[in-house]
């Protein structure tokens, strides 16, 4: 079986600062999500019933990208591969990622039985692989054994059933539980060399931009007590932001 894992970063209070208008990631707090280590963890249970490879990708960037890959290749994964393809987090980015993602595979003959990713950010991305790739698509799955028959739980009750091969399915870090890697796999993990592959970015004109406003909105206050017309100001005002229609 041939499965690919799309890793990410865990993100959490101690991975940033804050200061006025920027934001400083410190990269040594950023290690791989419980997630994906959760999906890592099924994807070598596949492999040691049925036999295969496991390819891990990144579309994080730089020392993050780095560290996220180095720990998927102590965990077990066979192959590291870090694609520089533009900003993943921008909605308007995506499709286009996931649209040179598939190309790349295709490309590249790499024909998956499976891709895994944890349930923790770029779910979006994952949905447009598996559309490009005419895949079958299992979402936010809390539980899935070898025999690929999984749970996905809602607000009451579940979802079960068999998931169909080729899939992409993103996973809660409840599908298994990761193990730790020993010093000898870190440190083979750490001189094992990771493929960098690259993407044509969108131009610039076509991404989102994030623009911080320094002025916060006046609050306005509705007492009744005070004016008999707050309730209708209120409605109003609530329309005017998008709130009711």
């Amino acid at each position: 079986m041939k499965i690919a894992v799309i890793a990410k970063a865990t993100v959490n209070s101690k991975t940033y600062t804050s200061h006025h208008k920027q934001v400083t990631y410190h990269s040594n707090n950023l290690f791989l999500s419980e997630e994906d280590k959760s999906a890592l963890e099924y994807a070598l249970q596949l492999i040691e019933q049925d036999g295969g490879t496991i390819d891990a990708y990144t579309f994080e960037q730089d020392q993050v990208a780095e560290r996220v890959l180095h720990e998927a290749l102590a965990l077990g994964a066979n192959k590291a591969i870090k694609i520089t393809a533009g900003d993943v987090n921008d909605p308007l980015q995506q499709n286009h990622i996931a649209q040179e993602f598939v190309h790349y595979l295709k490309e590249q003959d790499k024909n998956y039985d499976l891709i895994l990713t944890g349930c923790t950010g770029w779910t979006e991305l994952s949905a447009m692989i598996a559309t490009q790739l005419g895949s079958n698509y299992y979402d936010h799955l809390s539980a899935i054994d070898a025999g690929l028959n999984f749970e996905m739980k809602l607000e009451q009750g579940a979802i079960t059933g068999k998931c169909k091969l080729p899939a992409v399915i993103t996973v809660l870090s409840s599908v298994s539980v990761s193990h730790l890697a020993g010093f000898s796999a870190l440190n083979q993990a750490i001189n094992t060399s990771i493929t960098a592959v690259s993407f044509n970015k969108l131009p610039k004109q076509k991404t989102s931009s994030i623009i911080a406003k320094d002025k916060r909105p006046q609050k306005e206050i509705f007492d009744l007590t005070e004016d008999p017309q707050a309730t209708q100001k209120l409605v109003a005002a609530l329309r005017q932001d998008g709130i009711l229609r």
